[in-house]
């Protein structure tokens, strides 16, 4: 049996606890540790903790680049994960080596960070951790922007009778709601995604929402987004024997009027 050696090897999570940081960024067991702040890392376990346990007494983040799956993905991190590692072997090591060396490097200062929750037939939601200024100025707009229309109603009907009992009541509504908005966006929009039935998928850190989506579709081909600039997604299975039921009731219906 092939000697490991954990100098020249990358760290695999094994497993980790509830509660821990690992848990926070929907890491999941085998997923692998490539690189610290875009540097490749094969200092070991040990050293790993070190850096992470420094980096949350100096209160700063860094990129974490994570493989999963033939993917990468990064993630911004604080402090240690929270994992119990194990190590790479030297094939895994050098193949994943060479695929990171293709891998496109983004500065930290020009990376968001990003939520991705889905429902059971692919369906995702990408949420942007950072606040929008959008969301406090003007929050019909913002909620028309997200889809959310029943909440645009409701507002709608609120304004109207706040606005026909007194100008002043309403601007005061207006503000406190605005305010609200602002504050509390990123659960608004979480909640809103949870109450359609989607669940927590994956973290992410990327340039914007068309390199987010891009991202999760590279990690699940079958993603599928409600507005995209990318191509349709790999049809699941289910879907796909939807339509051949569908043709074969076709061609069963054709041939039945071709015998009448």
């Amino acid at each position: 049996m092939e000697q490991v050696n954990k100098s020249e090897s990358f760290l695999k999570i094994d497993s980790f606890t509830r509660k821990t940081v690992a848990q926070s960024l929907l890491l999941k067991d085998n997923d692998v540790i490539i690189a610290l702040d875009n540097n490749l890392y094969l200092k070991g376990e040990n050293a790993l903790i070190e850096d992470l346990n420094l980096l949350k007494k100096e209160e700063k983040k860094t990129i974490l680049t994570i493989f999963r799956e033939g993917s990468f993905f990064d993630v911004l991190v604080s402090g240690s994960l929270g994992a119990k590692f194990i190590s790479t072997d030297s094939d895994e090591t050098k193949l994943i080596s060479e695929k990171f060396s293709k891998k496109e490097i983004f500065d930290q200062i020009d990376l968001k960070e990003y939520i991705a929750m889905r429902d059971l037939t692919h369906n995702y939601e990408i949420i942007c951790k950072s606040k929008s200024l959008f969301a406090g100025l003007m929050p019909p707009m913002w909620l028309a922007y997200h889809s959310k229309w029943w909440l645009i109603s409701l507002f709608a009907v609120l304004s109207f009778l706040l606005i026909s009992t007194n100008f002043w009541i309403f601007l005061f509504g207006w503000v406190c709601v605005s305010i609200y908005c602002y504050i509390g966006q990123l659960e608004l929009l979480i909640s809103f995604a949870l109450l359609s039935g989607k669940a927590y998928s994956m973290i992410l850190c990327a340039t914007d929402m068309d390199h987010a989506q891009k991202v999760v579709r590279e990690h699940n081909p079958k993603a599928k987004y409600r507005v995209t600039r990318l191509g349709d997604p790999i049809k699941s299975d289910q879907e796909n024997n939807s339509k051949e039921d569908k043709n074969l009731k076709n061609k069963i219906s054709d041939s039945q009027e071709a015998l009448i």
